[in-house]
């Protein structure tokens, strides 16, 4: 660069000096004298070859005129009408009249020394201008126009103007200078500069070498920059590498825009420069910033980056508003600069306080790399002082604060190299090592894996002949289970045969079941004879419906079941079947209504079906629907276009206990109870879902049911039933679709009548016509109490004590086992016995019952006479019981653990005899202190000793007065008084009628008998 300059700079003095020594002969244009106020600059020797660059003119002011004058150039032309101003002027504060040019003339003399020496004239500008010496074109810079567009200004810093003058004078300097844009800021005007021609040139040798100096830190900068992000990409974990290429990058790319900033002459190319010097500056900081954080292993700085970025980005648009030439750093930024990095003081001080390495050498650089924009402003003055013959070294040392850093990371990463370098052989050793260690290691390995897989060789040979093997076994049960499927098959069509032949075998006897019942309830005036028969045919129809049911479904099933639909009105049919059901409605205390939307639907139906259809589906509604609750059948026609059927959907909702979701997929299986424990408070085979739904299915209809627990469930049947072609025939009859009506209690006048002394015995039974039946079997020989369920059977087992329990071991809430273990756990009920009645005849079910205490198990059906023998058994068990109970009371009780009512006889003596000399003593106190009601204790003793609590207490007394009298411990008062009586006659009273002689008799008869 400095070559190019060099060559420029002589190629200009040499043309300069020619042209000027070619027009020297020839005649010049006279020189108008000046007047006495005319701008005349006397240029003496001493002043152009003094050691200090001298302004031509000083500070005497030239001939100004706005424009470009006619004869502007010309020596001739008369300008003493001229302004006279100084040509250098500040944007704002330009020349009057100035419109963007004007013209600016001075005279000047000569000393004689300078006569016909080689002269220059070093010109400062931003515009455009042209330079005549005496009317002859001296030299051109820029191009000047009429307005901005047109003008191309340049600032000629490498450029001198050569010239000789072989006169004293005076001599015409005209120039015309155009500028019309703002930029630079703040200079608009110019200066001229005059000196020897060597001299000038050899300043802008100097000055282009300077420059060039800038290019060593461009080169250096870009260089490291590459280096360091190889270093990132091929280590990416290490970003520190990255951030300080980002930072050299920015350096080199600032740096080489002040190179261009001082070596560009063309105006424009010089404003776009300077706004890439201050981006560049504001980048080159924040990324300094960051590779020193990163350094130090601290968080980065995101506030003040933030920070640094507002006032870079403040500092951009100032600068666009008003762009001034300048290279120094805004001092926001330094001030931002310097806040963030006393920040970092803190963890640069721990880090070197743990020693990490690079750390001096960081603060060395971190050092130059501050003091570089602090000394670059007044660097810059310095270096730009042309005339200053230490301008070289002022430059030099500002590229050797911008190479501080740079140099000191790269002795930083040489050392890093070496240690990083150390470390890889030593971990390379390491790794010879391992890698001997796993050759080793893997040639155990495959041996073992060799010996193994001999091993595994053998297993796989055993298993698959012990598969093949097996596969000839399963082959064979395949065949087998083949086999056994057709007898099992065969053994189903016969037990569907058998089913439904034994199943007909069963209308016989039902229809002599049904008839005498019948004609017996109508003909009859016996109320008891009559509720009998009349019990007779309710249990007969009932299984006769169960059959019909089971024939239905083995019709279904065996694909004989066939349609027959006739045409009717399906409104009103329906309507009929759900008014078969008012009377159970209003029974239970169930709402039960009907919806129908038409009124009236003519359609082709088989009445018998659709009445098994809503019958089955209204029996389970009110069977699960508590008293208070509601039964809502609703139909409602889908019409479809002709031919197709019209779509009939029935809806048969209920407000009843609902079923749980992991049930639903199983309510329409046959046989399948939603409740199969037995304690299940409604009955049920299972048939009726089962039935429903192949019925509609027959139909080519769709069920569905939907249900939510404690809220209810509705049931969705859809059957297609084409419109009515014929006349439609009269309403089917409706006969089997009547709901099951509970039997009526049966009346008192009805039942035998006990006797007032008869035991009384609770019978306990879910039927309501199975416990009507024993009611009418026993109510001659006992007193009865009856409930309907286990939980209710306890409740008055405790509250009445009974003197015999019957109960069914199948019933709601409480079964036959659970009543039987209740009553014998609880202290007050032990004693009374349990008669389990059931169907299950097995004898696992018969064990059960005797393990839990029962006293008798009897399996329906049962004999009347086998029922009353095994009653009166165990009331004349419970009267010789209570003979041994009060034997007990006077004997030694035998060797063997106690009963539970030896037991509680045994509490109630010791409460007794621990306040036997109490007079007060009775029933109310002795009740308390036993935790029972007085009611309880008096059928608890009465059911055990037969003697009621005022007997037992008297009996207790007296039998400890015999026990004193008989052994002389005490007179007749002394006993009286000790067993609490305070009435020693009333003792003797009471003593001589229990035991037959007087109290004073006692010690004789008692020698007597031993």
């Amino acid at each position: 660069m400095n070559l190019r300059h060099l060559v420029v700079l002589l190629s200009s003095l040499l043309s300069g000096l020619v042209a000027y020594a070619r027009s020297a002969p020839q005649a010049a244009a006279a020189i108008v004298p000046a007047a006495s106020d005319s701008a005349l600059v006397q240029l003496r020797a001493a002043q152009v070859y003094s050691p200090a660059m001298q302004r031509l003119g000083g500070s005497r002011p030239w001939r100004y005129q706005p424009g470009s004058p006619p004869g502007w150039a010309s020596p001739a032309t008369r300008d003493q009408h001229w302004r006279l101003v100084g040509p250098h002027f500040l944007v704002g504060k330009e020349p009057p009249g100035w419109r963007g040019t004007g013209c600016f003339r001075l005279r000047f003399t000569l000393d004689p020394a300078l006569l016909g020496q080689p002269l220059g004239l070093h010109m400062v500008q931003d515009g455009a201008s042209e330079i005549y010496l005496d009317g002859r074109l001296l030299g051109r810079y820029g191009t000047i126009g009429t307005s901005a567009s047109t003008t191309q200004g340049v600032r000629p810093r490498y450029r001198l103007l050569p010239f000789m003058l072989r006169e004293p004078g005076p001599h015409l300097l005209a120039i015309r200078y155009a500028r019309f844009a703002a930029w630079p800021r703040p200079y608009a005007g110019l200066d001229l500069w005059v000196a020897p021609a060597e001299r000038l040139i050899a300043e802008r040798v100097r000055q282009a070498r300077s420059d060039t100096l800038s290019l060593i830190t461009v080169a250096s900068a870009m260089v490291l920059a590459v280096l360091h992000f190889c270093l990132f990409w091929f280590y990416r974990p290490q970003r520190t590498n990255l951030y300080f290429s980002c930072y050299l990058a920015a350096t080199a790319a600032t740096t080489f825009l002040v190179f261009l900033r001082a070596t560009c002459v063309d105006e424009e190319i010089r404003w776009w420069v300077e706004l890439g010097f201050q981006l560049g500056a504001a980048l080159s900081s924040g990324s300094l910033l960051v590779f020193l954080y990163a350094m130090c292993r601290t968080r980065l700085p995101w506030f003040w980056l933030g920070l640094l970025g507002l006032a870079s980005l403040g500092h951009a648009v100032q600068w666009l508003a008003a762009p001034t030439a300048g290279n120094q750093v805004p001092a926001v930024m330094i001030g931002v600069f310097l806040l963030a990095w006393l920040r970092l003081l803190p963890a640069l001080g721990r880090a070197l306080k743990q020693q990490q390495p690079g750390m001096g050498l960081l603060l060395v650089g971190m050092l130059g790399a501050m003091l570089m924009p602090l000394v670059a402003g007044s660097a810059f003055r310095f270096v730009h002082r042309w005339d200053n013959p230490d301008f070289l070294a002022a430059q030099i040392f500002v590229q050797v604060c911008g190479l501080v850093l740079p140099i000191c990371m790269s002795i930083y990463l040489a050392r890093d190299f070496a240690a990083t370098r150390h470390h890889l052989e030593v971990q390379l050793r390491q790794v010879e090592q391992l890698s001997a260690q796993n050759l080793a290691q893997e040639a155990e390995r495959r041996q073992l894996l060799s010996t193994e897989k001999e091993r595994l060789e053998a297993t796989v040979r055993a298993r698959t002949e012990e598969i093949s093997a097996q596969n000839l076994t399963l082959a064979a049960q395949r065949d087998e289970i083949s086999a056994q499927a057709d007898q099992l098959r065969t053994l189903d069509e016969a037990k569907t045969r058998f089913f439904t032949n034994i199943t007909h075998e069963f209308r016989t006897p039902l229809t002599l079941m049904l008839g005498p019942a019948a004609q017996i309830a109508a003909d009859t005036r016996e109320p008891g004879t009559r509720q009998q028969a009349e019990l007779v045919q309710r249990n007969a129809q009932r299984l006769q419906h169960l059959i019909n049911q089971l024939l239905d479904l083995s019709r279904l099933e065996a694909g004989q079941q066939v349609l027959h639909p006739a045409p009717g009105e399906v409104v009103g049919f329906v309507r009929g079947v759900v008014g078969s059901f008012a009377s159970l409605a209003q029974q239970r205390s169930i709402g039960c209504s009907f919806e129908a939307d038409p009124l009236e639907l003519f359609v082709d139906f088989e009445a018998d079906m659709l009445e098994k259809i809503l019958a089955n589906l209204l029996t389970n509604a009110f069977k699960f629907t508590p008293a208070g609750g509601a039964v809502t059948v609703r139909l409602q026609e889908e019409a479809a276009p002709a031919p197709a059927p019209t779509w009939v959907t029935l809806t048969v909702r209920d407000t009843g206990c609902g079923i749980a979701p992991a049930q639903m997929p199983h309510v329409f299986d046959r046989f399948y109870q939603v409740d199969h424990s037995p304690t299940r408070e409604q009955e049920g085979t299972g048939i009726g879902l089962a039935l429903t739904k192949e019925l509609v299915e027959l139909h080519g209809g769709t069920i569905a049911l939907a249900s939510e627990v404690d809220c209810g469930t509705t049931v969705t049947v859809r059957l297609p039933l084409a419109v009515a072609s014929g006349a439609p025939a009269s309403a089917p009859v409706i006969g089997r679709g009547k709901a099951v009506v509970p039997p009526p209690s049966l009346a008192a006048e009805s039942l035998a009548v006990a006797p007032a002394d008869a035991p009384l015995l609770l019978v306990i039974e879910d039927n309501a016509d199975v416990r009507a039946y024993l009611c009418t079997l026993l109510a001659g020989s006992y007193q009865l109490l009856t409930a309907e369920n286990g939980a209710v059977g306890v409740a008055l087992a405790v509250e009445h004590l009974p003197d015999l329990v019957l109960t069914d071991a199948m019933m709601p809430r409480l079964d036959g086992y659970g009543v039987c273990r209740a009553l014998k756990q609880d202290e007050r009920t032990s004693h009374i016995p349990v008669v389990l009645l059931t169907a299950k005849a097995d004898l696992p079910s018969k064990l059960q019952g005797l393990d839990t205490g029962a006293d008798a198990y009897l399996t329906k059906p049962f004999r009347r006479d086998e029922l009353l023998a095994q009653l009166r058994n165990l009331v004349l068990s419970r009267q010789q019981l209570q003979v041994a109970y009060r034997r007990s009371l006077t004997e030694p009780s035998p060797a063997r653990p106690p009963t539970t009512e030896e037991t509680f006889l045994a509490r109630v003596r010791q409460a007794v005899e621990a306040a036997l000399d109490d007079e007060t003593l009775g029933v109310e106190s002795l009740s308390r202190e036993l935790g029972m009601s007085r009611t309880q204790l008096h059928r608890k003793l009465k059911a055990l000793t037969d003697q009621a609590p005022s007997d037992f207490i008297r009996f207790l007394r007296l039998t400890h007065a015999h026990a004193l009298l008989a052994g002389g411990a005490a007179t007749v008062a002394e006993a009286a008084y000790r067993v609490g009586y305070s009435n020693p006659s009333n003792f003797s009273t009471s003593f001589s009628r229990h035991f037959g002689h007087a109290p004073s008799e006692t010690p004789r008869q008692a020698v007597g008998q031993h």
